[in-house]
């Protein structure tokens, strides 16, 4: 058996791996390039976790442009590459972004990349999803959840 660990992230946690030296390659592999972008041409930046095609990666760097600035509704799912269960949120935004494409824009946030943020908004554990309307935090839902609690919150904030 071979032991992996993670570096420890922004919100203080770690995570060990015990594998076997067979699989201990390909899962390294997945780590170290977890945390990196991959540039899609005309869609921007993606998070390599998920490869995902639906909602876009925003930073510290564009986060007033992007989240505070936007004329219509943004959610924004905070995640950290390391975390199992952000991969599950993950595909649940991406089909929220495709149902709701034009009515709502949909970003992911790496809180061990942009803690600032993070801390910004009290987020103390991932998976979190906020919604902003007009530049304001309207609706939060905390852990995994079912499509229908995130939808059911989009529809409040858009019906506000």
């Amino acid at each position: 058996m071979l032991f992996i660990s993670t570096p420890k992230g922004a919100l203080g946690f770690q995570t060990h791996l015990s594998v076997s030296r067979f699989f201990a390659p390909l899962i390294t592999t997945k780590f170290q390039h977890s945390s990196k972008m991959w540039q899609n041409e005309g869609l921007g930046e993606r998070c390599a976790l998920c490869l995902s095609l639906s909602a876009a990666v925003v930073t510290g760097d564009s986060w007033e442009k992007s989240i505070l600035n936007s004329e219509i509704p943004v959610l924004v799912e905070f995640y950290a590459s390391w975390c199992g269960p952000c991969r599950m949120v993950h595909r649940v935004i991406d089909e929220i972004a495709e149902d709701y494409a034009g009515r709502l824009k949909c970003f992911v946030l790496n809180t061990d990349h942009d803690l600032h943020i993070a801390e910004n908004y009290e987020i103390k554990a991932v998976p979190v999803v906020l919604l902003f309307k007009n530049g304001e935090k309207r609706e939060s839902v905390v852990g995994t959840m079912p499509k229908e609690f995130y939808v059911a919150a989009i529809e409040r904030v858009l019906s506000s």
